[in-house]
């Protein structure tokens, strides 16, 4: 049960609460309707109340949201270890590993991030949803976000649509990048006849990837990006196109990577704004598969020290 709270103001008195629920605590239609038909789900000063009562300054409403804990099903709880990076009462951010998909599906259907996230919130006993923010490829590494109830939920998505939710990347790219930053908008649409692989086309949809490089290797370059959009292999696909495929990605580029095994991307940091305090929120994650070099660079370099995470 997630309970919302508000004392009422000159800006948010004598009008309906519905337009109060709407406007001031964000909820959907959806969610007012079932929360009108619950015993405490709408109050003021503890009363129930109809959605229609035009309150005073003062007056506290609150608001019960309710978890389907049926939902838990969906995904089958599995014992494992996830690295927490963040956690408050509507937010659980942690550091995926490459190799490990975010949901079930294919070849993974008990050792996903979703199966040990719901056995951590079985094994705590509170079984909810779970519910992933801007999931990761399998193979890519870093931050992931996991909404811990339906309003949290729909208001991180509601960022994202927004910009307000940015995430950054960093990896490896094959050769030397000719411009040390830029932006690449190329829509990205499915190759016909393959299941995975995506390409650059004019019938895709809207991508957009900013780049900067970080650091000039031997045999590659760092580097930071931030995207725009979320298409599948997005900055794989559009490194592809530009010339430079990460290191260690067979689909797009040879698969070889000379500084540590499997592919060069890792989301090292997630920002947005806490769905009910609006406090900024920054979650940094460490690149643990990368080489001890590489990753004291990153860490010197472009401010991603885990220590850092929390809220501003």
């Amino acid at each position: 049960m997630k309970k919302l709270e508000l004392t009422l103001d000159e800006n948010t008195a004598f009008q309906p609460l519905e337009r109060v629920l709407k406007n001031s605590l964000g909820l959907t239609k959806r969610q007012i309707r079932q929360a009108k038909f619950r015993e405490t789900g709408i109050c003021i000063n503890g009363k129930k109340q109809r959605i229609s009562y035009v309150g005073t300054p003062g007056e506290v409403l609150t608001v019960c949201l309710e978890e389907r804990s049926e939902n838990t099903g969906k995904v089958l709880p599995q014992q494992g270890e996830l690295e927490i990076l963040y956690e408050d009462p509507d937010i659980l951010a942690v550091n995926k590993p490459a190799g490990m998909p975010c949901h079930p599906g294919r070849g993974h259907y008990l050792d996903s991030l979703g199966n040990l996230a719901a056995g951590l919130f079985e094994k705590r006993g509170e079984p909810c949803p779970v519910r992933i923010i801007g999931r990761l490829d399998k193979d890519t590494s870093g931050v992931v976000i996991l909404a811990k109830n339906q309003a949290a939920g729909a208001r991180l998505g509601e960022q994202k649509t927004k910009g307000i939710f940015r995430k950054e990347y960093i990896g490896l790219v094959q050769g030397q990048l000719k411009e040390s930053e830029g932006r690449i908008r190329e829509p990205i649409g499915k190759i016909p006849g393959e299941k995975l692989k995506m390409q650059v086309t004019p019938e895709g949809k809207p991508a957009d990837t900013s780049y900067q490089a970080l650091k000039c290797l031997e045999n590659g370059t760092l580097t930071r990006w931030e995207i725009f959009t979320g298409r599948t292999h997005q900055i794989r696909v559009h490194m592809a196109w530009l010339g430079h495929p990460l290191l260690g990605d067979p689909i797009y580029g040879t698969g070889e990577n000379p500084y540590f095994p499997g592919l060069a991307l890792h989301c090292a940091k997630a920002v947005f704004l806490q769905p009910f305090t609006g406090d900024k929120v920054m979650i940094q994650a460490p690149a643990k598969g990368w080489s001890e070099d590489l990753k004291d660079w990153v860490s010197q370099n472009t401010g991603t020290d885990p220590e850092d995470s929390g809220q501003e």
